[in-house]
């Protein structure tokens, strides 16, 4: 089978079905799992011109369940077959294995997947992508004089990753290219910023439109004039970002089972029971690919070929984002629970938590009411149309809610006044902002680029979106 593995790593994966078969002599079920992920930052702002390379980290876990956890080790010691076997054996035979589920069997399967690029990121030299990123400096900084600094950066990530357990041998190549522009202006008075993302892992390297990058230095200029909005509840168009963020931070960590498991999820007591509007439909699929968040298959080898479904026409649902070790231990006390693709781990080293991957309120079709984003502006006679995330945070026990949205447009009579806001913040109570959604845009934009943690760890790299949503919330 032909892959685009390094010759390292492609002699590894035809090893690993040895370990993975002696450790089955002494334990029921037993995987392996081997990452590399490295890249190259190119930035270029007034002050900087770098580029920086992020070494390739390999390492394997090898993982063994007893009927009730997992144990795993972990090295990087990946060209010692000896050495690997000897770890795998001492794993095995220290445990005592229990009466309690095992692992389903699984169809065979020997895949390997990659991503697609129009121009594979890999063979454009570093003297482009320098190039790709002054340009977009100089364009940005030669709109306005008020433009005082902005910063163009180049992010390529390429992560290698192989699964491999009884019936399973995956392997994929992941390939991420992120253009960031950030612009600070300031009048003498007053300094505000401003910035604008493409990422992909499907797209070719192209790059950011003049146009597109000379709207990023004027908007910034426009903040120079924005105001501060009025405290109090609103109503409110989220764009697609904002949007994503709230799906992420309402339903997103709290459907993480392994939080449920915690009790730190205020959601289980609210599966089968509505949370939200008819409107509101919030998933999580990592399969959707071309986007930050995603992924072949999971670090527990689970195909992403199903979304996960999380709230339905309002409805929490019982499908869950699960690891492999949350499902075997929950899956007779939550009917209808799944296997989802969801298993994943910071680094080889790291333990594999059920986490997010591409989040996002799901669009409303043309003949179910959907609208385009200026007939759900000409549908509302006031609001604010929120724009560019900022920051957010969960409470998934208390389910609360905070966002931070870089600006606000005043919305009157069914217009846009010209009116701005800087820097707006949103609170509410999840099911009282999700009762509220009344509108929704027919299309899916996910086009964020990050990371996020269970907490201050753990942080894998995740996408949010959506269509516009409006509803109520309280600004200040």
């Amino acid at each position: 089978m032909e892959n685009s593995l390094p010759p390292e790593l492609t002699e590894l994966r035809q090893f690993l079905p040895e370990l993975v078969a002696e450790a089955q002599k002494s334990v029921p079920y037993a995987s392996a799992l081997v990452t590399r992920a490295g890249g190259l930052t190119v930035v270029k702002s007034k002050s900087e011109e770098t580029v920086n390379p992020r070494p390739p980290r390999p390492g394997i876990r090898l993982s063994v369940w007893d009927g009730a956890t997992f144990h795993s080790v972990a090295t990087n010691r990946l060209t010692n077959k000896d050495y690997l076997m000897k770890l795998t054996r001492d794993l095995a035979q220290s445990v005592t294995v229990k009466d309690g589920p095992v692992p389903a069997p699984e169809p065979e399967l020997d895949k390997h997947f990659t991503t697609e690029f129009e121009q594979d990121p890999d063979a454009v030299d570093n003297k482009t992508k320098q190039d790709i990123c002054a340009h977009l400096y100089e364009t940005l900084t030669g709109v306005d004089k008020r433009i005082v600094n902005a910063q163009a950066a180049y992010s390529f990530r390429r992560e290698f990753r192989i699964f491999c357990n009884a019936s399973r041998l995956l392997s994929s190549d992941v390939r991420t290219v992120t253009l960031f522009l950030v612009t600070f202006g300031s009048d003498g008075k007053r300094q505000v910023m401003n910035y604008h993302f493409a990422v992909g892992t499907r797209d070719s390297t192209s790059r950011i439109e003049d146009s597109e990058t000379e709207k990023v230095a004027r908007e910034t200029i426009e903040h120079l004039l924005a105001g501060k909005v009025r405290p109090g509840e609103h109503r409110v168009i989220l764009d697609p970002d904002v949007a994503g963020t709230l799906a992420h931070e309402s339903f997103g960590h709290g459907c993480e089972l392994d939080t449920m498991m915690r009790g730190a999820a205020r959601a289980s007591f609210f599966i089968g029971k509505r949370v939200g509007s008819d409107l509101v439909n919030i998933t999580d699929f990592p399969g959707r690919q071309g986007h930050n968040g995603s992924i072949f298959f999971s670090d527990d080898g689970v195909l992403a070929t199903e979304p996960v479904v999380l709230v339905k026409n309002g409805i929490l649902q019982p499908t869950m984002m699960t690891d492999r070790y949350s499902f075997l231990i929950m899956k007779d006390h939550m009917p209808g629970l799944k296997l989802s693709p969801s298993g994943r781990l910071e680094n080889y080293d790291h333990p594999i938590y059920a986490r997010m991957t591409n989040t996002y309120f799901e669009p409303l079709p043309r003949e179910k009411g959907g609208m385009t984003r200026d007939e759900l502006i000409q549908d509302t006679d006031a609001g604010v149309l929120l724009e560019k995330m900022t920051s957010g945070m969960e409470d998934p026990l208390g389910w609360g809610v905070q966002l931070q949205a870089l600006r606000g447009r005043e919305i009157k009579q069914g217009k846009l006044t010209g009116r701005i806001f800087y820097q707006v913040g949103m609170t509410g109570y999840v099911p009282d902002v999700l009762a509220s959604v009344d509108g929704l845009t027919t299309e899916l934009v996910m086009d964020s680029a990050g990371y996020c943690g269970k907490g201050h760890k753990e942080v894998v790299r995740v996408a949010t979106g959506g269509p516009y949503v409006r509803c109520r919330m309280k600004l200040g």
